[in-house]
Order: C-alpha cells, then structure tokens, then sequence
C-alpha cells in the first residue's frame, strides 16, 4: 500500500510539473506575441494594415513566438519531468530561457526599427567590428533606459512564473488539447493562407511577413495555379492593394522640369547575362565599333547578379531591394512616367517574355498596349525576331516627329544555345551547354567559346541595329545605352560558380556598358559607374529634371566621378555591399558572408563597422523614417 501511495505521489509530482510547464510555455509564448505586435505597430506597415492583414500577422506572430520557446522548454524543461530532484533547476533554466528570448526580441525590435531588417550578420560586425564602439556609442542615459527596460521584462517574466504556479492546478487535460490544436493552427494556418496569397497577389498579407524575425512563409504560385486555387490572370494581374499606403518615399521631393531641353530618342539594347571578358573586337566588332564613337565606361556594375534586380536597378535607379514594395502599390519608373508625360512612344521588343519576371507590369504598367512576349521556338529565332521587329517599326514610324523609348532585350547569352553553323568562329566549342559536367576541375574553356560564338551572333545583330539607325539619319537625335542586365561566370574565381545568381564578384556584377549622345565627345572612362547612374543621367540630360540625383535614385550622372565608398546589388532576400576589395554578402536565411573581391573568405575583425553602418543607411534612403 505504502509502494502504491508513494508511486501515486511520483506520478501526481510528474503532472503537476507539466501542468505547469505548459501554462508557462504558453504564457511566455504570449509574452514574445506582445513584442512581435510591437514590431508591426512600429513598423511602416502599420499605416496601411487592413483587418486582413492584422488577424494573419497575429496568427502568423503566435505561431512563431510558439516555435522560438519550443527548444528551450523542449531542451531546458520537460526532460526533468523525468528527474524529480532536479525539477527546479529545470523550472529556473527555462525561465532564465524566457528572460533572454525577450531581451533579444527587445534587442530585434530596435534594429528592425532602425534599419528594417532582424538582427543578422551585418548586426554584428556592426557591433563587434572594427569601429563598432563608434557606431553603437551608449550614453548615461540610454544604459539607465536599458537597465530599465531589463527590469521591466526581469518583471514580466515573474508575473509569467507566478501564473504557471498559481493556476497550474487548474489545468485539464482539455485545455492541453486546446493548446496544442492552437500550436498546430499558428503554425500550419498562416503558411497556407500566405501561400494563396503570395499566387494571389494579395500583398496585405504577404508584406506584414517582413516583420517577424527568421520567418520563411510558403509560397506555392505553381502548385496553386494547378489546384485551381487562383487563376493565371490573378497570378500576374490583379493586386488588390495596389495604389494602397506606402512605406516609402520615392521621390523624396517632387520633381521639377526645365522645357529647354530637346527631346531625344532613347534606346535601350540590353544583352541578358553579358560578360565583360567578351566585349573585345575579336568577339563583339561591331558593338567595339560603336564604342569608338561613344562613351565606354569600362568599370560599370549591375544592379544585381540577376535580371530581376538588373532591370529593375536600370530602369528605376534605386536598388532592387524595393521590388515587393513598389510592386505591391504598383508605383512606376519616375523614368518611364516622365517618357509618357514628354509624348514618347514607347515599346518593347524582348527576346524573353516581360510576364515572368512581371517587368510588363512593374516597369511598363502605365504603357498602353506593351508587348509582353515574342514568338519563336528558341532564344536563338527570337533574338532574330527582335531584331527584325525593331527595324521594321524603325522604318514604318508613322510619327517620324513624335520621340520614342525602345527597349531592345537579347537572351542569347542567357540561353547559351545556338545552331551549329553558328559554332565556327571560336574553338574549341562545346555543341551545347552541359551543366551536369561543371565542376571546379573542369577546363573552361570550351565552354566559353560556345558563349562567345553567342556573343559574336548577337553583336551582328545589334551592328544591324546600330546601321539601321544610322542609316535613318537618327543618330543625330538619339541616345542609345547597350549593356547588360548583369554578367555570366564561367568560374573565373576558382570556386566553382557558373553562371549568375550565385555570388557578387567582378563575374556577375561587372557588365560592359557604352553610352551614344550626340554631339558628346567619345572617350573612355575609368570610374566606377552603375545601372543606378542611368536615369538620373537621362533625366538631368534628356528629360529636363532639374532635382539632384538623390531625391529619385541611389545613382549619380555618370559622367561624375565622385562616388560612395561601396556599391549596393542584389534583392531584397539576398544582396551585397560591394567595395574596393571587401564583399559583405546578405544571405537569404540572414546570416553575413564576408570575403574579398576573388570570393576568398575574410576574418571577421576586418569588417568596418562605420562604413557598413553607411552602406545601410544609404540601403534604407527611401524608406519612410
């Protein structure tokens, strides 16, 4: 009788501790929801919430403050439920857990205010970097503001213990249910219901995400499509936030024209996935040619190692960590729309469809009747349609007096894919792009000069292009950019990258970039120069505006020489800060790469607090304060 009392007992003491392990996971769950809520209501979305939007973001923010408690009550807690004797060590190991978890969630909340992302690699070296006593400097009354603020969470956190003690006896086992069925729900619910809304562009939902730290929302856009669950026009089309509040400023004033500027023509051919290394008079003679008789800026970076950022960077000047903002609201190129105020015909003629990456909409969303996809079987047939619609249309103009945007996109390069009698002029060539065999060992070559042999077709036809023009007489009233939206590496780095999308060395940011103005005098120019740099450049010469740079574009006119220390590309999931010889990488899970301009990895004591505080600052210079 005595060994089934005393076993009674042992089993009583075991669920009375997970009671009250549950009451206060629970409750120091709901104690870090207080802080998420905070981070939204201080945040620039806060403006233009909707009910919707508000109710996910609860039930995404629970679902996120259940899963950072989870380990430390998992790991620190419940495996002294076991272990009778050591039960309050457990109790006071998980509620130092909950002290800390709060402190750091106070901690994020500051720097998300500050520079709009969650505390990450740049964070630290910020903090621990060279220079970071200067840039986090703590005065008298911050460090008593802090004590207080410590105590005050030290406060919270006894009140969450006093709770789980109080009323842990009245927990039923329904109420266990209850929670679990609520963990489930927080979790699984705002994943799905973001995965709709990110195919559905419901843009309420899929912003507020920003604010929650280390948080991956589900998008799903094909399966969606396959399931019915959102058509193909909602897909790309609607967005019923469009026009809604912004969380930016762009421009920071409004702008002001001059009507004594002469309206040029402007076109833009633009190579997808140029490398620099093929802009010799052996593989693009006539593009070479050109330059000859412009302005060659050979030390241009791209916005990004992407299309997506490239155009974006070339057409709006401003870095394409803002995409989902200006996509959400649906505000166009300052560039585009001063195009259409002035009387330009503007039209497209891209090799590549202009629906995915939506460039249709985010750049050319205000142009009637854009051209979004070309016909043809292959980039290689395209690329030719292209060019025979544009001289075509350059011929039968029927307002010859009216000016005109063209914006000329070639995806050869990109496809690195042309027909055999193509493949003569460099050898030895690969017959196609085989990218199962690229490893770090293997001998490059071969493989470029199938690049190259594209690179050559190409610039054939933008020779075609260029005489065209000149044989219309128009290159006296004309201005024409040939670039590309960003490079191609063929593991010029010795790291075993290929392509473009996956680093920020010279490779895939690096692009050739040649500007025709007439009556400019041709040279060469050494400077670091930038996609940023081309709007405010055409918008100062072309378009009469007479704002400073600043006010609508990171860039500078390119002409100018004087530039900030560091160069930003990328989008808003990963991108870099681009310097002299130092690379400091955002990943996408948040985390800092740092490394030298080969890719080569650098200790983190190198890292320059002050001037990476500046890069972010210059990062967030339209985002509302």
């Amino acid at each position: 009788m005595t060994f089934n009392d005393s076993k009674s007992m042992v089993y009583a003491g075991k669920v009375n501790y997970l009671k009250r392990g549950f009451l206060l996971y629970m409750c120091a769950s709901c104690l870090l929801l207080v802080q998420f809520v905070i981070y939204l209501v201080n945040s620039n979305y806060w403006e233009s919430l909707n009910f919707v939007g508000g109710f996910y973001y609860l039930i995404a923010a629970l679902g996120q403050a259940f899963l950072f408690n989870l380990i430390p009550w998992v790991v620190l807690y419940l495996p002294f439920a076991w272990w009778r004797q050591m039960r309050k060590v457990g109790t006071m190991l998980f509620t130092c857990a909950i002290f800390l978890l709060n402190v750091l969630a106070y901690l994020n909340g500051i720097v998300f205010q500050l520079y709009k992302f969650h505390i990450n690699g740049f964070v630290l070296d910020l903090a621990f970097g060279e220079g970071g006593n200067q840039v986090f400097v703590f005065n008298d009354t911050l460090v008593l503001h802090g004590v207080f603020i410590g105590l005050l969470i030290l406060l919270f956190t006894l009140v969450v213990i006093f709770i789980a003690y109080r009323y842990a006896r009245y927990v039923t086992s329904k109420q266990v249910k209850i929670g679990i069925y609520l963990f489930l729900f927080s979790c699984i619910a705002p994943q799905l219901t973001h995965a709709y809304a990110a195919a559905a562009n419901v843009n309420s939902i899929t912003e507020v995400s920003a604010c929650l730290p280390q948080y991956y929302p589900l998008t799903a856009n094909r399966l969606m499509l396959k399931l019915g669950v959102v058509k193909k026009e909602d897909l790309y089309v609607n967005n019923p936030d469009k026009g809604k509040g912004h969380g930016f400023v762009y421009p920071l004033h409004p702008l002001e024209k001059t009507d004594s500027v002469k309206p040029l023509n402007i076109i833009y051919l633009i190579l997808d996935s140029w490398n620099f290394r093929t802009f010799t008079r052996e593989c693009c003679p006539n593009i070479r040619a050109f330059g000859d008789r412009s302005a060659v800026f050979n030390r241009h970076l791209s916005s990004s190692n992407g299309t997506r950022g490239g155009i974006f960077g070339l057409f709006f000047g401003i870095s394409a960590t803002y995409w989902q903002d200006f996509e959400r609201t649906g505000v166009q190129p300052l560039f585009i729309e001063n195009l259409l105020e002035n009387g330009y015909d503007i039209e497209t003629f891209a090799s590549a469809t202009l629906v995915n990456p939506p460039f249709y909409r985010i750049v050319f969303g205000n142009v009637k009747d854009i051209r979004k996809e070309t016909p043809g079987a292959t980039p290689f047939d395209r690329d030719n349609r292209i060019t025979e619609d544009f001289l075509n249309y350059l011929d039968e103009r029927k307002e010859v007096d009216q000016p005109f945007f063209s914006f000329v996109f070639y995806d050869l390069l990109h496809a690195i894919d042309i027909p055999a009698p193509y493949r003569k002029k460099f050898q030895p060539s690969w017959d196609y792009a085989n990218y199962l065999a690229l490893n770090n060992n293997l001998d490059p070559e071969p493989f470029f000069n199938l690049y190259r042999n594209c690179a050559y077709y190409v610039d054939s036809l933008v020779g075609k292009v260029v005489n065209k023009l000149e044989a219309n007489g128009l290159l006296d009233n004309s201005v024409i950019v040939i670039t590309g939206d960003h490079g191609q590496e063929f593991n010029e780095n010795k790291k075993n990258f290929w392509g473009h999308g996956s680093d920020f060395s010279n490779a895939q940011v690096h692009v050739p970039f040649i500007l025709y103005y007439p009556g400019n005098t041709p040279g060469v120019y050494s400077h670091r120069t930038s996609h940023y740099d081309v709007t405010p450049t055409l918008m100062k010469r072309v378009l009469g505006v007479k704002n400073p740079a600043e006010d609508y574009s990171m860039g500078r006119d390119l002409f100018d020489p004087e530039r900030p220390p560091f160069h930003l590309a990328g989008d808003p999931q990963n991108y870099a800060f681009i310097m002299d010889n130092v690379i400091y990488e955002k990943k996408v899970a948040g985390n800092i790469q740092m490394t030298d301009s080969l890719l080569n990895r650098l200790p983190r004591n190198q890292v320059n607090s002050g001037l990476l505080l500046e890069a972010i600052e210059f990062k967030n210079m339209f985002l509302k304060k």
